[in-house]
């Protein structure tokens, strides 16, 4: 079987119509059916339940495409890398990533990227949370790392990694000696939180709302460091990301660890699904999610 059949077979699985698959391929009706008789000839069994009107996968068809899935983007993949040889110059890839992650993640990935691809050139965009979905949906970037994971149709995502959230107090607060913190306890806090935009400000507002408390804010501010900063000067109180010990500490604040199961934040690379990704992109992609230990899986397998 060729890699055209395979991407055949998958987009009659997908549309589960001869006519439109034929369409989205770029093939005949006739042409596209007898492919698919051929590959069902040589399996031994249908793929598809077949009715007037539709093409359904049967369970036989269901395990077919998710290996033809897998060995697609393999092939893909050393039809990447081999382009990639011949043309190194070429290989760049435009990443947009969202401010708090650029101290730590970012360079982190990029560089045992380079280390395995030296070839590879990077056009980089640091923004919002909603900055960087911006950019990857008007095609000024191909892949965003983020947090949280977007929100509607057409997003892919590969989960990277988790990070706890730690309440950040002044020296000298109340809660400043605590082992740990719940959300329940803040209720009388004054709060210093993210500007609308961003995505920490998703993910603490929800956690909040889970907790059933309304945070009293005071100031808000659109950089992680700035609301730190505002912190040690004993202005308010943030939920921040924990840092695990990459920062430095910063003067006159203390952390303090949330013990709310869900007071974490999912980092992750986003991209659009209804758009074709670069060769760059693919081969980032399938980096990043060895890296993580996870298969990058189209949005529609969840």
């Amino acid at each position: 079987m060729t890699i055209e059949e395979l991407r055949w077979f998958l987009a009659v699985a997908e549309t589960e119509h001869v006519t439109d698959a034929a369409a989205l391929v770029g093939t005949s009706q006739p042409t596209l059916s007898r492919a698919i008789a051929r590959l069902e000839r040589g399996l031994g069994t249908p793929l598809f339940d077949r009715d007037r009107h539709r093409l359904r996968l049967n369970d036989c068809g269901k395990v077919y495409r998710r290996h033809a899935r897998r060995a697609l983007a393999e092939l893909e993949a050393a039809e990447d890398r081999i382009a990639a040889l011949l043309r190194p110059a070429e290989d760049t890839l435009r990443l947009a990533f969202v401010h708090s992650l650029g101290g730590w993640l970012v360079p982190e990935l990029l560089g045992a990227y380079q280390r395995e691809s030296p070839g590879t050139g990077f056009a980089l965009h640091q923004e919002s949370a909603a900055g960087v979905l911006e950019l990857v949906q008007d095609g000024s970037a191909e892949l965003a790392v983020t947090a949280p994971r977007p929100a509607g149709a057409g997003w892919g995502w590969l989960p990277l990694r988790e990070e706890r959230l730690a309440l950040s107090v002044p020296e000298g607060h109340r809660l400043a000696d605590r082992d740990a913190v719940r959300l329940t306890d803040l209720n009388d806090e004054r709060f210093i939180i993210m500007r609308d935009e961003a995505g920490l400000r998703q993910i603490t507002c929800r956690i909040f709302h889970e907790a059933g408390v309304t945070p009293s804010v005071v100031l808000e501010a659109g950089e992680v460091a700035t609301i730190r900063g505002m912190v040690g000067a004993g202005l308010g109180v943030a939920v921040l990301p924990a840092g695990d010990g990459r920062a430095a500490p910063q003067p006159g604040v203390r952390v303090v660890p949330l013990a709310d199961r869900d007071a974490r934040r999912g980092i992750g690379l986003a991209w659009r699904e209804d758009r074709p990704a670069t060769a760059p992109c693919r081969r980032f992609r399938a980096f990043a999610a060895e890296l993580a230990g996870r298969p990058v899986r189209p949005a529609a397998d969840g």
